[in-house]
């Protein structure tokens, strides 16, 4: 006898941030599959491909409550966060998603948390024996800047994404007016800048793995990537799955990695989510959607 098919809403899954590069992407190309997309942002972000739904901003104390009410009422079967602000909120909704009906891949919340601040990263992946760039959160001075981590520097907020907030600096002087918030400083690595997009399963094997160069960045020097190409790195590749694990992450993972003048790899972030560039890394996609159907036919 053949198995009766499954409902549409059974392939239901709610996209966060389809105003964004990431969740756009996402959500672009679950509208190719045979999937009901719901697309959530702040404002509504309409399109062919997604149903959209507006969220408070992830700052608001309604958001994780209307999140919830969301996926009560949409019914989906797969919550996939794409903005970095949301993930350590996210992550700890596991329990209260799967009582719903829906299902949240994503590694263990102290990884997540991590992630998601660009200090811990550093600090978390040094002790771990993982190059990053040499790192410095409360300078006394700029010349203490200076003699620790050499110019050209730069500076970061400790959390944010694609690039927002950064500041190079080549010369000493520049330091004199110093950007307002709390920063991350580190030393500016001029090498080749890669993507490193990543699935990886809940015991740590890896199902996916892509690496794009960075062919153009938006800032020049800094930001997002305005073009990319698939590039076979093993070494790229392998810095970023050691990182990943690292910090006990699973799912789709997005790693900025560059070289050293001598071509050694070191990582400059890691997001616990997709990455912007995924539509040129479908085999991660691939690999989140078998994952995801797999949970369901279980």
């Amino acid at each position: 006898m053949a198995t009766p098919a499954r409902a549409f809403e059974d392939w239901t899954v709610l996209v966060t941030g389809v105003g964004g590069p990431t969740g756009r992407a996402a959500a672009t190309w679950l509208s190719w599959r045979d999937v009901r997309v719901v697309g959530t942002d702040v404002r509504l972000v309409p399109s062919p491909s997604w149903e959209a739904r507006r969220v408070p901003a992830v700052g608001d104390p309604a958001y994780l409550y209307a999140l919830l009410a969301l996926v009560d009422a949409e019914r989906p079967t797969l919550l996939l966060p794409t903005t970095s602000e949301e993930l350590p909120v996210v992550v700890r909704l596991h329990d209260a998603l799967r009582e719903l009906g829906c299902a949240l891949v994503m590694g263990a919340p102290s990884g997540v948390d991590v992630a998601a601040d660009k200090l811990l990263t550093a600090e978390v992946l040094s002790w771990a024996r993982i190059p990053v760039p040499r790192s410095l959160s409360s300078p006394s001075s700029p010349e203490e800047l200076v003699a620790a981590l050499g110019l050209p520097l730069l500076s970061k907020p400790r959390v944010g994404r694609g690039g927002r907030g950064v500041r190079v600096f080549h010369e000493a002087a520049e330091l004199a007016v110093t950007p307002p918030g709390e920063l991350l400083w580190q030393e500016f690595i001029p090498g080749e800048e890669f993507d490193v997009n990543l699935f990886i399963g809940p015991d740590g094997e890896l199902s996916a793995s892509v690496v794009l160069r960075k062919v153009a960045l938006r800032d020049g020097e800094t930001g997002n990537a305005l073009g990319v190409e698939r590039v076979d790195r093993p070494a790229v590749r392998d810095i970023a799955v050691r990182a990943a694990r690292a910090l006990r992450l699973a799912g789709p993972v997005d790693v900025d990695v560059r070289l050293r003048r001598d071509g050694s790899p070191a990582i400059l972030e890691i997001n616990a989510r997709l990455g912007a560039n995924s539509l040129s890394a479908t085999e991660v996609l691939e690999a989140l959607e078998g994952a995801w159907r797999a949970g369901r036919r279980g």
